[in-house]
């Protein structure tokens, strides 16, 4: 009868402790604010892409060539951008993400640096380059980048 007692006693406080052993529940990972703003991004751009860092200044060149045939990116309904995905032929709106270290993804809702995301990079009022995440994107599609058509805004102090 001593031994029901004592089980009945461990079960009870096993039931009001929760299983868990009195431990705090996890802390939520912290959230960052993107380093830009989706404003930042809308506009036309001329866009291309390259693979080796020393070809960044030519492709840079060759991305503002496009403008005569512009990439627009769009403010969306909910406030993300108006971007492609990979291999998709319709743009889809993304957000802009913070993560640590001052770094800026855009992508589909969710943590910043899925593998649908691209990481915002050399960002003024001019250009950008986004590089893909997924390896398999980012070796198809290069480090790509963009250069405003028009106009150009000043830069940054």
């Amino acid at each position: 009868m001593a031994n029901a007692r004592r089980w009945a006693a461990i079960l009870l406080f096993a039931g009001l402790t929760g299983c868990g052993g009195g431990q705090p529940p996890p802390t939520p990972a912290p959230t960052y604010a993107p380093a830009i703003s989706p404003s930042a991004l809308v506009g036309s751009w001329g866009l291309a892409s390259y693979h080796l860092d020393v070809d960044r200044a030519r492709t840079q060149k060759e991305a503002k060539a496009q403008c005569n045939k512009p990439y627009v990116i769009a403010l969306g309904p909910n406030g993300g951008v108006m971007m492609h995905l990979a291999d998709q032929s319709e743009p889809s709106e993304l957000v802009l993400k913070g993560a640590a270290g001052g770094r800026t993804f855009v992508g589909p809702p969710g943590d910043p640096g899925g593998p649908d995301d691209r990481e915002i990079t050399d960002v003024d009022a001019n250009s950008f380059t986004a590089i893909w995440v997924d390896p398999d994107n980012a070796q198809r599609y290069g480090k790509m980048v963009y250069e405003r058509c028009g106009k150009a805004k000043s830069r940054p102090a």
